[in-house]
């Protein structure tokens, strides 16, 4: 399997080869349009290869560049979960379903984050994006659904794995390579984050998708944010962090200030 990662400043976006074309796995920042179009032709991929644009879920970091990609190529399919539709188009990230950050130290370096790059034009996080409204090709899924039946000549499968947000999905593939968006995370690992993604809606959620990823055979782990790794390392994790220790509904008031 071609895998090919287009590196953001802080997302993955990974370019899966499907014969002639090409599958890519969110899209970052709406900011960011330059700066994708050039790790595009760094890897001499164009836009018009692109066949589907899988999001793992609808956050800002994640579909920001939805509306550019299909106005390059309106040929594209968008897939997504069918929690996602009505979150893309209210254009902003869903804190309506609760949920915190992963521990006292992700919030204190959040604090510290804003302090030193307040005034520095720093770009601002709101959680907010480009509305998305779905077209008439783009494919909702629902429970498990198996690439070829969206069109995706690939050995793989999509399942849900909310926790991080309601609408997430991972790609499974059979070989063991496993696009978790942010499921799981590889970041931020000596503030304690143990594999978690720094912002999580529902604890006990986010470790049963853990489970579910290990039970579909997962081997190597792709997340959003930092480099891919072992499945064993989320056997080893599972419910180390704890939904007492978690600074609960501070994530947007954070990023907002």
């Amino acid at each position: 399997m071609e895998i090919i990662n287009l590196k953001l400043k802080v997302t993955n976006c990974f370019l899966i080869k499907c014969e002639t074309k090409y599958i890519l796995i969110d899209t970052g920042y709406e900011y960011e349009w330059e700066l994708f179009c050039k790790k595009l032709k760094d890897v001499s991929v164009s836009i018009n290869e692109i066949s589907h644009i899988i999001l793992t879920h609808h956050h800002d970091d994640h579909c920001g560049l939805l509306n550019n990609l299909l106005e390059a190529n309106k040929d594209i399919r968008v897939v997504m979960s069918h929690l996602a539709k009505d979150l893309l188009l209210k254009g902003e990230n869903d804190i309506t379903h609760g949920g915190g950050l992963v521990n006292k130290r992700i919030s204190l370096l959040f604090s510290l984050e804003r302090l030193i790059s307040n005034g520095k034009g720093v770009v601002k996080r709101t959680l907010k994006f480009n509305p998305y409204k779905t077209r008439e090709n783009d494919i909702l899924v629902k429970g498990e659904t198996q690439l070829k039946d969206i069109g995706v000549n690939l050995q793989g499968k999509i399942i849900e794995t909310p926790g991080h947000s309601i609408d997430s999905i991972s790609i499974m593939f059979e070989d063991g390579n496993s696009f978790v968006g942010d499921a799981a995370a590889n970041f931020l690992q000596f503030a304690g984050t143990k594999y978690c993604v720094v912002f999580i809606c529902d604890m006990d959620e986010y470790y049963n998708s853990w489970r579910k990823i290990i039970s579909n055979h997962a081997k190597e782990i792709f997340p959003a944010h930092g480099r891919p790794f072992n499945v064993k390392k989320l056997k080893a994790n599972i419910g180390k962090n704890k939904r007492e220790n978690m600074v609960m509904n501070l994530y947007s008031e954070r990023l907002e200030r």
